[in-house]
């Protein structure tokens, strides 16, 4: 995914095609994933007088752990972006806060697209997933269950209403005394 700018300008009047399969599992651990799948770029290069304009097609698999269960769970990704290099010296921006992520400078007379491919493909990834499972997942187990709000108010109630009919065994003498005295 790397071309000179001279192999470039032979295309100057009609776009250059590419399609390319691009492997990224070196990021598998760094960005906490269980699997990364070959990633499809394809695209084209469209040569102008000072810039080089590519528009890119990434397709490809993060397989992730869900976040309540831990399972595996595949999440698809097709990203579409649009990187222009300049060919000229990238000088277009002068201060830091203008600058435009899509634009590049064109280093060594080549135009490098697996940078900015492996760049996109990490901030794609999604900071958790779910799996379709994980709705139905455990509602009670060794010593709890999950409730609703409604029943946590009943259960209460039916507690203290409980706890104020029983007298303590250590005041029961003095529950005797009132008893007879009435």
């Amino acid at each position: 995914m790397k071309w000179s700018i001279t192999q470039l300008r032979k295309f100057q009047d009609k776009p250059f095609e590419f399609h390319q399969t691009v492997n990224f599992d070196y990021l598998v651990k760094s960005l906490d994933l269980i699997d990364l799948s070959d990633i499809d770029v394809e695209g084209e290069l469209t040569v102008r007088s000072n810039e080089v304009i590519a528009d890119m097609h990434l397709t490809g698999t993060y397989t992730m752990s869900c976040a309540r269960t831990l399972v595996p769970v595949e999440v698809p990704f097709d990203i579409k972006s649009q990187e222009i290099f300049d060919l000229e010296g990238f000088e277009q921006f002068g201060n830091d806060e203008d600058e435009d992520e899509h634009y590049h400078d064109a280093t060594d007379g080549m135009i490098n697209l697996k940078d900015i491919a492996e760049e996109l493909v990490i901030i794609e990834k999604p900071m958790r997933v779910f799996s379709k499972e994980s709705d139905q997942m455990l509602r009670e187990g060794n010593g709890w269950e999950v409730i609703d709000e409604e029943q946590a108010i009943e259960i209460a109630k039916d507690k203290a209403s409980s706890e104020s009919e029983q007298i303590d065994p250590r005041l029961q003498k003095l529950q005797q005394l009132y008893d007879e005295e009435q």
